[in-house]
This record gives C-alpha cells, structure tokens and sequence, in this order.
C-alpha cells in the first residue's frame, strides 16, 4: 500500500439520500407533483445514525460527510427551527462518540423552496450576501463544536447547471443565460461561504464535480469547449488567478481567492461525452452505463486527479464523493479495485491525495431513480456487501 498512514476512508450522502426530503425542501415538490419517486426516510439514517455511524466505524471507516438540510433548520423564511439544529447536533455527537470525524456539507442537491424558488436563490446577490451568508454563520454558531470540516456546496457548478440548464433539479429551467447566473452566484456562495468559515478551526473543503468531457462524433468540437469552460476552467480560473470567466459574460474579478479553501475535493463518477447540439452522452459510447445511464471508467479519475493537481499544485485534494449505481455487486467490486489503484498510482506520481469517500454508505434514495439503482456499501439492513471486502485490507477495523 502507498498511501499515506492517515488517509481518509470515509462515505458522503445528500439529506435526501441520508434522511429523505424535508417537507420545505424544493425537491419535496417534485415528488408532490410525480417528477421523482418518493424519497421517504430515505436510507434511515436520519432515525438510526447512532447505530449506523458506530457500525461504520466498526467497519474502519474515519470520515462521514454529513448533510445539514437548509429546508428543515429553515423551514419558512426567518424561522429557525431548534428541534432541527439539535437533531444535527445528535448526529454529530453519535459520528464523534464512534470516532468518525465527521465533515458538514451545507447544501447538497436541494434547497428551501421558499429561498430557490421564490427568491431566485443563488442568481440573487441579496441573497448569497445576506439570506445564504446569515445561514453559514447560524449553522457554524450551532454546530462548530462538534464538525471536523465544512464543506460549503456539493458541486455548485454542476448544481447550477442541473437546475437551470438541464432541467434535472428544480427549479427545473432550461435557460442558458439565467444558468450562468446561476453558475457565477452558485460559485459566489461558495467563496462566501469560504470567507465567514475560514476564521473558524475547521478545514474548508470546496467539492466541485469534475466530469473529463468528450467530443462525440463531428461537430461537436465547439460544444464540448464551452462544457469544458464551464465545468473545469471557470472554478480552477477563479481560485488560482481571482478572475471568474464564464462564456458570454466579462471576465468577473474576486479578490482574495488566491488561497482559498484549505482542500478541493472531487466528485468523479463517470466521464460525458458531448454531442454536436450540446447534449450529454455515455463515453465510451461502448462502455458499461450504470443506473445513471454513464459509463463508469475509473482511469479517468487518475486523469483528474493529475489535472487539478498540475493546475492547484499547492492544494491537497480529497476524492470526495464516487460511487456507481448498480445492483452488480461483483462490477462495483471491480470498480472500487479500479478505483483505489488510480489513487495510489496518483500518489506515487507526487499528487497529494488526503482520502476517499464513497457514495454512499448505506443504500438509500437516488435523485431521479429512487432506489432502483443502489449506490451503497452497506445493504438497507446494514450489512457489508461483498464487495466492501476490496476496502478491507486498507481499513483500520
């Protein structure tokens, strides 16, 4: 083994996934209205935490990154729910009582309807600077005491995108201008985020996911440049050189985020391919497609790895999230084989990889499929699948 002795193991949920839909999430309004299968409690994690945590450690798993759901700490504008603070606070003394660390994430995939849809979210300026920035310190004053780390948003650009390009998330637009507003405020949050966490005594860590795109067939050159402006160079621009550059827009200057974040943190499932219209594709178009519909290919997340290593050289990088969502117990075995040796191979080449974590830990609810298509390492009954045995021999328990 080549990875260094304290590498983190570790596993990552949305609220969604962990807990359910929290009744004044917008994603609740989805399932409301049949755009998505219900998510009920989800994988139970959110009733059986203690329980689960304290087997997870059994298990020699260090990290658990945990949702804290804006939607139910804030359920209506201005109204703070204090059952719901405390409830996160009883799940993070059940991660430290284990001696999992356990890492917040503050929004991941779903926001209170009342902030993403009737106050335009993050597109509002007002909004990243008083509403979301009064939101960071509130949940910091709650919960400092008992984080290891805080990660602001899971994958804010691809966030953006899912909700007002593609049309996947709510609010569920399809319009390419409102979208780079919605990249650029998404992205400001983040840095917002950064700015009031950073004089705490935790680790920020920014989580973007990284996708390698891919042309598919002629004349889609264009097409997979400008993804590729969006996805990748707008984020890494910004945090190395204080300078946001999305397509169509004037170059917008952030000062100060030369030397934000103390990790970055990536989210690799599968590669995309881009077709001349623009759309998303499976790459390889021969490969396997998991319940996604993509095409897992784990030598890929070593190309990324070493991309953002070459392009932040000074930051540590973290696997954040990476999974695959099958039913094939014996192809995530393979993958996650696949996987670890792209990571050790990337720290042999001098990238200053500090962990992985899975998604997830236990099967639970998957955005659009429900729970056809499990991701987890652990059963619904808590029980390893075989192919956990590939992490065995790296794990602590």
């Amino acid at each position: 083994m080549t990875l260094p002795e304290h590498f983190w193991w570790g596993c990552t949920s949305s609220s969604v996934g962990a807990e359910g839909v929290a009744p004044a999430a917008d994603w609740s309004r989805w399932e409301r209205e049949g755009r998505a299968p219900r998510s009920g409690e989800g994988s139970g994690f959110g009733t059986n935490h203690a329980d689960d945590l304290a087997g997870l450690a059994e298990l020699g798993l260090t990290h658990q990154r945990i949702t804290v759901e804006w939607a139910r700490i804030a359920p209506r504008p201005n109204q703070i729910d204090g059952g719901a603070i405390e409830h996160y606070r009883q799940i993070l003394r059940s991660a430290r009582d284990a001696g999992v660390e356990p890492w917040v994430t503050l929004v991941h995939g779903s926001l209170p309807g009342w902030f993403g849809d009737d106050e335009r979210g993050f597109r509002d300026e007002r909004g990243v600077k008083l509403t979301w920035a009064r939101h960071v310190d509130r949940v910091a004053e709650a919960l400092d005491d008992l984080v290891a780390g805080w990660v602001p948003i899971e994958d804010p650009v691809g966030m953006a995108l899912r909700g007002h390009l593609l049309g996947t998330r709510p609010p569920g637009r399809s319009d390419p201008e409102v979208a780079r507003d919605a990249v650029a405020g998404t992205l400001d949050a983040v840095w917002e985020a950064w700015r009031l966490l950073r004089s705490g005594s935790h680790p920020v860590m920014a989580v973007f996911g990284l996708p390698p795109i891919t042309q598919v067939g002629s004349g889609a050159a264009d097409e997979a440049r400008l993804w590729e402006q969006v996805i990748w160079s707008s984020w890494i621009q910004a945090v190395r050189d204080g300078v946001l550059r999305l397509p169509g827009r004037a170059p917008l200057e952030r000062e100060g985020l030369a030397d934000a974040f103390d990790l970055i943190g990536i989210a690799y499932d599968h590669p995309v391919g881009i077709t001349a219209d623009g759309a998303f594709a499976a790459w390889p178009a021969d490969g396997r497609t998991d319940g996604s519909g993509f095409a897992p290919l784990p030598e890929e997340l070593g190309m990324v790895l070493r991309r953002v290593a070459e392009e932040l050289p000074d930051r540590p990088l973290v696997v954040a999230s990476t999974g695959v969502a099958t039913t094939d117990d014996d192809w995530r075995s393979q993958l996650m084989a696949e996987t670890i040796d792209q990571v050790e191979a990337a720290v042999d080449d001098g990238v200053d990889v500090r962990g992985l974590s899975w998604h997830t830990a236990i099967d639970g609810y998957e955005w659009l499929t429900g729970f056809d298509h499990p991701r987890g390492l652990l059963t619904p009954d808590r029980n390893p699948k075989p192919s956990f045995d590939r992490l065995r021999p790296y794990l602590r328990g």
